[in-house]
This record gives C-alpha cells, structure tokens and sequence, in this order.
C-alpha cells in the first residue's frame, strides 16, 4: 500500500449467504463511521472462521487460523494490520503485516484468510480511499446495499440479480440484468471487477 494514499479502517459487517449455491459466501466489509461498504467472496471454511469469532462461538479444537496466531506468537511475531492493496479480474490481493523484534514486514495473502485472521486477531482491516470509492457499495438509511451498477463486476451485478429476484424486487433485477446482457455475455467489457 502506497504510505502517501489515504487509508479507510474497514470492520466486517456482515457475512451473507446469497449466491445460488453454497461455494460462496459475501463478507460485507463497511468503512468505519461511513456507508461504503466492500463486498468480498469468501469460501465456506473461511466465512465459517470469521463467522466463529463475530457471534462469539468457540470451537473444540484450534482451527487453522488459531494455529496461525499461536504459531507466529511462538516466534515473538504480532500481527498488526491486513491491507487490501489491488483489486484486479474479479481476485482481491491483500497484506499480512507481521512485526517481529520491532521491525515491520508483510506477507501476500488471500483475502478470506486475512480477513479471518484480522477478526481472529482483532488487528483492523484497511484499503486505500481511491481503491474503495472504484468498488464499494452504499449502506442505504434502510438498511440496504446500493449497487453501483456501472462500476460493479459482471459477478457481483448476477449475485445482486439474484438477491433482487429472491427479494421480489423485480423492478431492480430487470435493471440488472439489462446491465449485465449490455456487457456481452462473457462480461469482457468489465473493467472494475470485484
């Protein structure tokens, strides 16, 4: 992450299970104090981890995260931070930043580990501001997400088809798809993918 591009804290807000199958679960990461909101794929396994520790279950046995901490605390190592740093082809990159005797150095990691290591660790999560505004959604008053349809993946835009469809909003789901179909049907022209 670039030191002179400003950093947004983002918490995780909520975990949803709306895509048509199982695979894939969406993190909803929301800016600390604001409504944008960064929407996040993760697997089961991961969203399962996360989930543990946000609505404060424990687990019999130590999970692999659980293992990560203690392991990297064996060495004197603390994670401090994770950075979401590029978002590139629908792929999240992000940064485990590890400190050891003082000194600061990170680590490439997928997003859906960082992120349950963050939580597991309670370090915050951060993205740079303009990396956020090309790819957030807003937290509505109402409680609901607004897309920005011309921004958003072709992925993102069926997940959202989905939900607007399972909802009955109809109205939502035709606008949609009709952004989706504009796109050509391998979604070659998206340039902001999530």
């Amino acid at each position: 992450m670039d030191d002179n591009k400003k950093k947004i804290e983002l918490e995780v807000a909520e975990i949803l299970n709306r895509m048509p199958s199982d695979l894939a679960l969406v993190v909803i990461l929301r800016e600390k104090g604001g409504t944008r909101c960064l929407p996040v794929l993760v697997g089961p396994l991961e969203a399962q981890a996360i989930a543990v520790t946000l609505y404060n279950h424990s687990m019999p046995r130590p999970g692999i995260y659980d293992l990560f901490i203690k392991t990297l605390a064996s060495f004197d190592g603390t994670l401090t931070e994770v950075d979401i740093y590029r978002i590139n082809s629908g792929i999240f990159y992000s940064h485990l930043f590890i400190e050891k005797d003082g000194n600061l150095t990170y680590i490439d990691s997928r997003t859906s580990d960082a992120l349950a290591l963050a939580v597991r660790s309670k370090v915050p999560i951060f993205i740079e501001e303009e990396l956020l505004d090309g790819n957030s959604i807003k937290l509505e008053s109402n409680g609901a997400y607004s897309l920005p349809i011309a921004t958003a993946s072709t992925k993102v835009l069926k997940e959202a088809m989905a939900q607007a469809v399972a909802s009955e909003n109809y109205e939502f789901a035709a606008r949609l798809r009709d952004e989706i179909n504009s796109r050509g049907q391998d979604g070659e022209s998206d340039k902001n993918l999530l």
